[in-house]
């Protein structure tokens, strides 16, 4: 079997968005961002990071977006102070205020990393993928740390993989013009298995909370914590905050804001407390054309910082990070586009050696990047891998794009 990893080098090949945007990297996610319909977008909220970056980083609003701060050292500085103000919140108030308004800063970064990506693949499926996705037969695995639903698209449109059955797990919902339970039909089992690693753009789970007695980050939802549910398309309006929804994306995309959850009444307030929830109805900030019944939802991604909140969602990421290292141990081959281990990212490079420290024989290997340098390190100095047994597609012999030749990728 093959094992095709994705890195974030990967989905710049898609040309084709309505937006006329591709997919950012960590050092142009804000300038692009700032190119984005969404920087003008009245419903996105945005003013949590602007007042982090002017009060913290003395950056004015004004030169936010074409300040060249590399979003990944960004999330991760407001993670740290946020878990830091969360640590001193049991005994201190004034902690607990400064979490509140970093909670909100995190937050609003996830629902910007998510909303851009949607933005971006909101066009016709891509063409390169479907090039890769044609190479793939069902006892293939595909493993990304992107949040992108490019591979998936292309997936569905060439093969008989769907999200049903596809992601290595079984989402409690799938959201098609309406929740429905996913598909049971044996024959989605057994199609390319695709791995995401750090979440995805069209999986939704419920509002991240501060939990007030543990001084915690925690879900909404009072269903196990591994409950994923999964966005697909949609025809009409759906229910979600301040029914806020946003016409004109194409399947696997929605808007900022995903849609609510139906099935969870989310947790009670403790006793003696109540939850208030208060909406500010300015002029400028049109209402929405879809109702809001239903739990607020989030998006689930892992955001690109240091220590990475895989717990929060309970066994989910274990469970796929496991699957992950056992197709890296049994493929014969291994491909790596655009991937390059970065170097906020330690858990992807203790995945390789852990899946390689358990192999009894080197697998073909081939690295797709510009600059392959890093990758090929790793490989020699943490995994063991012998040059001999790793090949370099660089910019010299084409590098993905929707005119690439994707057969060349394996033996």
């Amino acid at each position: 079997m093959k094992a095709l990893l994705l890195g974030a080098g990967a989905s710049k090949a898609y040309a084709d968005s309505k937006s006329g945007l591709r997919m950012p990297l960590a050092r142009d996610f804000l300038q692009t961002f700032g190119e984005s319909s969404l920087a003008a977008e009245r419903w996105v909220l945005t003013g949590a990071i602007l007042t982090y970056a002017r009060d913290n980083l003395h950056i004015a609003v004004e030169d936010f977006y074409e300040s060249h701060i590399n979003i990944e050292a960004l999330h991760s500085q407001v993670e740290t102070k946020l878990l830091s103000a969360l640590d001193r919140a049991q005994a201190d108030r004034d902690a607990w205020i400064e979490a509140m308004a970093l909670h909100s800063t995190y937050v609003q970064l996830i629902f910007v990393f998510a909303a851009l990506i949607n933005l971006i693949q909101n066009g016709p499926v891509s063409k390169a993928h479907k090039k890769l996705a044609a190479t793939l037969t069902p006892e293939d695995v595909v493993i990304t740390f992107n949040w992108d639903t490019l591979m998936d698209r292309a997936l569905a449109e060439c093969t008989k993989w769907t999200l049903d059955q596809g992601y290595g797990f079984e989402p409690h919902l799938i959201y098609r013009n309406g929740w429905e339970k996913p598909s049971k039909c044996t024959e989605n089992f057994g199609k390319s298995t695709v791995l995401k690693l750090h979440g995805s753009s069209n999986w939704i789970t419920s509002y991240p909370i501060i939990d007030p007695d543990t001084k915690k980050l925690s879900l909404m939802q009072t269903a196990s914590p591994n409950r994923v549910s999964i966005y697909e398309c949609t025809l009409d309006p759906y229910s979600t905050y301040d029914g806020r929804y946003m016409p004109g994306y194409e399947r696997y995309s929605y808007g900022y804001y995903p849609p609510n959850l139906p099935d969870d009444p989310g947790k009670s307030a403790r006793k003696g407390h109540v939850f208030a929830r208060v909406l500010l109805r300015t002029p400028w900030i049109p209402r929405g054309l879809g109702s809001d019944n239903g739990l607020v939802s989030s998006p689930l991604i892992i955001p690109p910082v240091q220590h990475k909140t895989y717990a929060l969602f309970g066994t989910l990421f274990t469970d796929l990070w496991e699957r992950a290292e056992a197709a890296l141990r049994a493929a014969d081959e291994i491909a790596l586009i655009g991937y390059s281990f970065p170097q906020t990212d330690v858990q992807s490079m203790d995945l390789f050696k852990k899946a390689f420290s358990g192999r009894s024989s080197i697998p073909h290997i081939t690295v797709c990047n510009p600059d392959p340098t890093r990758a090929l390190e790793i490989l020699a100095n943490e995994c063991g891998v012998p040059a001999a047994r790793v090949r370099v597609l660089s910019k010299a012999s084409g590098y993905f794009t929707e005119d690439f030749d994707c057969r060349q990728l394996w033996q």
